[in-house]
């Protein structure tokens, strides 16, 4: 049976997703791929921006519906806090009988930069703790089957595992629900 990673990489390389990305700029893929804590079928990739622009997103919003037939979609353009235009697509697709979510974004090489040190910063912490992978993955499956994980009320997303394991020491689902409000450890 593959694993999670396995099945990634079959949409990055054999799929061409990572080629077609490379058109654009530098893709550089983030998250708990780069981290290896995926808990569920996501990608997070981060797009060096500097060549990109409103005609190429429509281009790769071809590509997207026509390579992956998503279920849901999302592009935009929007202007940051800094004044610095950035783009997004997101999408949710089935491929080879499972769903798969996509978080594309189109950001300066400074942006992706810190989004790789956190990521590289979080996977070294992680490794230097025993168990501590195991029960990152464990905590955020769990949410997910509980329909706590994700954005809003009463939700958990990934930063909230990685500092309860990694910065309080929980170990396990139940724990992590009984110790942990979203952005901090209850006392």
């Amino acid at each position: 049976m593959k694993t999670i990673r396995e099945k990634a990489d079959f949409i990055l390389y054999e799929k061409g997703l990572l080629e077609r990305l490379g058109e654009l700029g530098e893709p550089h893929i983030i998250g708990s791929y780069k981290m290896d804590l995926m808990a569920w079928n996501d990608l997070d990739i981060d797009i060096e921006n500097t060549n990109m622009s409103l005609d190429k997103l429509y281009e790769l919003t071809d590509y997207m519906i026509k390579a992956f037939h998503p279920k849901w979609y999302e592009a935009k353009e929007e202007i940051t806090d800094e004044g610095k235009t950035v783009w997004f697509q997101g999408a949710e697709a089935v491929i080879e009988g499972e769903l798969w979510n996509f978080d594309l974004w189109f950001f300066d090489r400074e942006t992706i930069e810190r989004a790789e040190s956190y990521c590289d910063g979080t996977a070294s912490r992680a490794a230097g703790i025993p168990g501590a992978r195991e029960s990152i993955i464990e905590i955020k499956q769990e949410l997910l089957r509980r329909g706590l994980y994700g954005f809003g009320e009463g939700k958990y997303i990934s930063m909230d595992v990685y500092r309860a394991v990694l910065e309080q020491g929980v170990t396990s689902a139940e724990q992590f629900l009984k110790s942990y409000r979203r952005g901090q450890i209850w006392t």
